[in-house]
């Protein structure tokens, strides 16, 4: 009978931990009675996680995103927020930085310059900072932020703001390969 009980209260606290993990990813932290604008930065830090789908198995990966003015870096971070690797990131490529010693930098290099990361990477700070270049197609909330933005590459819908209108929650569809994107802390350096 105690395993039992103890056995139904862990399948509610699954149930309710599920449901509320789904609320929160639906509901839109978009208030549409105030005006608001999309703000740019050129100086953070955003701390994320990014999820994608290859052959059903799911890949997440944490990461901090640095922006210095003109420098962009990229550090994966392992469970502990120790850093796995670090990119440069340039116009036309990204270069490995540093990285763990047991990592293989020369494959990683490879997989991080084809063309569908490489797309999504160098474009990575205009995403963040919801920048409409070279824009096709764009739908904003009705407070005047951006929901979507579309160009011949990749389409990136933005699902919730924080209360400094800076995008928290974001899908990006890239040639039909959907990248759940969540920034857990954003960092804007004076």
């Amino acid at each position: 009978m105690k395993y039992s009980k103890l056995l139904l209260l862990s399948f509610s606290l699954i149930i309710v931990g599920c449901s509320g993990t789904n609320l929160f990813q639906k509901k839109i932290f978009v208030k549409e009675d105030i005006k608001k604008e999309n703000i740019f930065y050129e100086r953070f830090i955003a701390t994320g996680v990014v999820k994608f789908y290859v052959d059903e198995k799911k890949i997440s990966s944490r990461f901090n995103f640095i922006k210095n003015n003109n420098i962009e870096e990229i550090e994966f971070l392992d469970l502990f927020n120790n850093v796995i690797a670090t990119f440069e990131i340039e116009k036309s490529s990204i270069e490995i930085k540093n990285y763990e010693k047991n990592l293989n930098s020369e494959a990683l290099q490879k997989i991080i310059n084809r063309p569908i990361f490489k797309n999504i990477i160098t474009n990575f700070s205009n995403i963040l900072m919801c920048k409409e270049n070279p824009l096709v197609d764009s739908e904003r909330y009705n407070n005047g932020l951006l929901r979507k933005i579309k160009n011949g590459d990749y389409v990136v819908t933005y699902i919730t703001y924080n209360k400094n209108s800076l995008p928290v929650v974001m899908n990006i569809d890239f040639f039909n390969i959907n990248f759940d994107l969540k920034i857990i802390n954003w960092k804007i350096i004076k």
